[in-house]
């Protein structure tokens, strides 16, 4: 008889915890709740100035850098048309398409290959030839410049056509893309409306990888659990709890 008394006493106290149990929400006063979510806007507002003005740093030293036109254009004025002419840049695909590759390489001058740190001395190591360099937006400039006559604004946007939105151009890629331009002997202008196409999608689609994936991740693993447990706010109420 002791047994089960104890038994059923044991099952009280679980049920009574189990029915106290709530969220941190419910349970805890209004003021500690406002104050952390004053703490949460506060870190919210912290980073999102961190970033922006990391950002904002990050695009004024190329400036100081690089003394050429090509730090004039970047990716999202050229994804909305800014900052150069369609026709001169067309003007200049036409052009491109009759220099081959080799030419283009042949033109450019890179700097001298240094041994990478992870080769020790005594180790074999090859310096790469020119032809499988790859070239930056200074080198295409220059070397674009010297063949084509065209202006600083139509190279740039002619390498970020060329390197789909990156910061080098390879030769297999630009040779592949000059090949398609030319054509069977006449300048083919679907294929040079392709490129196009693709070097926006690509800096479209990288974007909003970067700033969509960076939200949702900054919500899902930092914000979300103490939005929930301080606040009872949850923005994906069907999406697993990861911390519980």
């Amino acid at each position: 008889s002791i047994m089960p008394a104890v038994f059923s006493n044991h099952a009280h106290v679980c049920q009574n915890c189990m029915s106290s149990a709530m969220p941190l929400s419910s349970a805890m006063p209004s003021q500690r709740r406002g104050v952390a979510g004053f703490l949460l806007l506060v870190v919210g507002w912290t980073a999102s100035d961190a970033f922006v003005q990391g950002k904002m740093a990050a695009m004024r030293r190329p400036q100081l850098v690089h003394t050429a036109a090509a730090s004039k254009l970047s990716n999202p004025d050229f994804f909305l048309g800014k900052g150069f002419d369609s026709d001169e840049l067309e003007v200049t695909a036409k052009a491109l398409s009759k220099i081959s590759t080799n030419d283009l390489w042949a033109r450019a001058t890179f700097p001298p290959q240094e041994r990478p740190a992870h080769i020790e001395e005594g180790m074999e190591w090859k310096k790469l030839p020119d032809s499988e360099r790859w070239m930056d937006l200074e080198q295409f400039v220059s070397v674009s410049q010297q063949l084509t006559k065209s202006s600083d604004s139509a190279a740039t946007a002619m390498f970020t056509v060329l390197a789909q939105g990156s910061g080098y151009v390879e030769k297999p890629k630009v040779e592949k893309a000059l090949q398609a331009w030319a054509g069977s002997g006449a300048f083919d202008s679907v294929a040079w409306g392709t490129s196009l196409f693709w070097a926006r999608a690509q800096i479209a689609f990288g974007y909003g990888w970067l700033y969509g994936m960076s939200t949702f991740c900054s919500y899902y693993f930092f914000f979300r659990p103490p939005l929930w447990g301080y606040l009872g706010i949850d923005l994906l109420p069907g999406v697993p709890k990861w911390w519980l």
